[in-house]
């Protein structure tokens, strides 16, 4: 492929990227409650139960790729920027931040503390992947620009240069402060551009059957979850492995993403599932509700068997998932007439 693909984005989302959605939303939750609601095994919880132990690494590392794959699913169709598209989404975190403050309000029997500032995501850690996204989709004309124009060559020599400086400011020596592991606009930025060139030249490493990303994809999660529970074991440091500027979760992002760009699939259940997604990130990582989402997660790690802990679990995070896609159905009524007022308020402005 040595062209930029004409196609609308729209067009070009086929099932099979739009069930990656679905599966990388899950893989967020997932993520969300493992190392997020539950200790990181140590020597004593691998000495007690090291089988229970490595099935934590393992999950984490299946799941810790997926907001890079969320990244590089927005790169490799590429943002084309409208008002509308944007005041949408801005009302969409505005949506499920109002529902999930009335949510704690009610469980607490008062207004949480801070309930405007983390309305309106003014704290560090509110919301931060929304903020990051907001900020990448602002930039994305300069970014399509780029990778719309520049050769193949010059983007190559970015990508690489900047691989490099983030694998070793932003992972290995954490060197600088504004890169956070990935939790970043820099890092977004480079996924994106990532996922634009190799969706418009297609390089040899993009390559390979589907069978070979999925199985890189194993490969991945295998190695990495050895790698920590090692370290782990050993007593020492082993957080910077999960990181998203950690080259190993990189590598299984991209190729994740590479085995579902070669399914064929259409489905219109699918597509309707996966355009409300974002919607179970809102509603288990807003600030009013994380922590909830969390608690239920533990205790019941901590006071029933692992099999039992295991269902519980999974039939928890389905239940959450299921319940946002429906609110998020009713949010996008709401919003159906709001976008002729914005082309007409936006239009009236240019005159």
């Amino acid at each position: 492929m040595n062209e930029t693909v004409k196609t609308s984005p729209r067009k070009m989302r086929d099932s099979n990227m739009e069930l990656l959605r679905i599966v990388a939303m899950l893989l967020v939750m997932v993520v969300h409650a493992n190392f997020r609601a539950l200790p990181v095994p140590g020597v004593h919880a691998i000495a007690v139960n090291p089988s229970g132990a490595f099935l934590q690494f393992v999950v984490e590392a299946l799941s810790v790729v997926a907001v890079n794959v969320f990244v590089l699913l927005s790169g490799w169709y590429g943002i084309r920027p409208k008002v509308t598209r944007f005041s949408e989404l801005l009302f969409q975190v505005m949506f499920f931040g109002i529902l999930c403050l009335g949510v704690a309000t009610l469980i607490e029997g008062r207004v949480p503390d801070d309930c405007w500032s983390r309305l309106f995501l003014l704290g560090d850690g509110h919301y931060w992947f929304v903020k990051a996204y907001v900020a990448l989709y602002l930039l994305s004309p300069v970014l399509n620009a780029f990778a719309d124009n520049a050769s193949r060559r010059q983007q190559a020599i970015v990508l690489a240069g900047y691989f490099v400086f983030q694998s070793i400011y932003g992972w290995w020596w954490e060197g600088t402060t504004w890169l956070r592991g990935g939790y970043s606009l820099p890092s977004f930025i480079f996924l994106y551009l990532l996922a634009r060139y190799m969706h418009r030249f297609g390089p040899a490493f993009t390559r390979f059957s589907k069978w070979i990303d999925l199985l890189i994809y194993i490969d991945y999660v295998a190695l990495l979850a050895v790698i920590m529970y090692l370290l782990k074991q050993a007593g020492m440091r082993g957080d910077y492995w999960y990181f998203y500027t950690c080259p190993l979760v990189i590598v299984g992002a991209v190729y994740l993403l590479l085995f579902f760009s070669k399914l064929h699939l259409r489905n219109s259940v699918v597509n309707w599932v996966a355009a409300s997604a974002f919607a179970a990130y809102l509603t288990q990582s807003s600030t009013f509700t994380y922590a909830y989402y969390d608690n239920i997660i533990a205790d019941w790690f901590n006071g029933e068997s692992r099999m039992t802990f295991i269902l519980y679990a999974t039939a928890f995070i389905a239940a959450v998932f299921v319940v946002s896609i429906l609110l998020d159905k009713v949010r996008m009524i709401i919003w159906r007439p709001i976008p002729d007022l914005i082309n007409k308020f936006v239009n009236k402005t240019r005159k």
